[in-house]
């Protein structure tokens, strides 16, 4: 919607409820935001608590006793509770915390602003430090992030 020629008023309250609505269901995709490190530690806990309960259920003496099937649902039971905890897991270990979702909530004031959102895009100033990345990271070893704010800090300086 943000991509419209015209707005309205109308249009722009389906923009902020449609974000708001996101906001407070964005929980369902947590568990695709988890970073890669969270996902090895969601599979190591998996294997693990799998390895746990299938060594509670061989210690367990009634267990022997039981039939086939009702193996089979224990072990169901039992896998459907792990998957349960692994969701939790990742759930809990991930965010949506990241530049881009944060630009969404200022769209409809800059569109109150400026009419539309067409001729405004991100692309350019990311390139531009794109480059400027490239060009530090080649010239020598030190980290280009810190050099890139010392070098805008003394142009800030000098214009002042």
């Amino acid at each position: 919607m943000a991509q419209y020629w015209y707005h309205t008023e109308a249009t722009l309250e389906y923009m902020e409820n449609y974000l708001e609505d996101f906001h407070r269901q964005q929980d369902i995709f947590s568990r695709f935001r988890a970073s890669k490190y969270t996902k090895k530690v969601s599979e190591a806990l998996t294997q693990q608590l799998t390895l746990d309960k299938h060594q509670e259920r061989e210690s367990d003496a009634t267990c022997n006793n039981v039939s086939a099937a009702a193996n089979r649902r224990h072990d169901e039971e039992d896998k459907m509770q792990t998957e349960s905890e692994i969701a939790q897991h990742l759930v809990d270990k991930s965010d949506f915390n990241f530049m881009k979702m944060h630009l969404l909530t200022h769209f409809s004031d800059h569109i109150r602003q400026l009419g539309n959102l067409l001729n405004v895009s991100s692309e350019h100033p990311e390139k531009a430090m794109m480059d400027l990345v490239q060009a530090y990271g080649q010239s020598n070893r030190h980290g280009p992030a810190f050099q890139i704010l010392q070098t805008k800090a003394q142009k800030e300086l000098f214009q002042s």
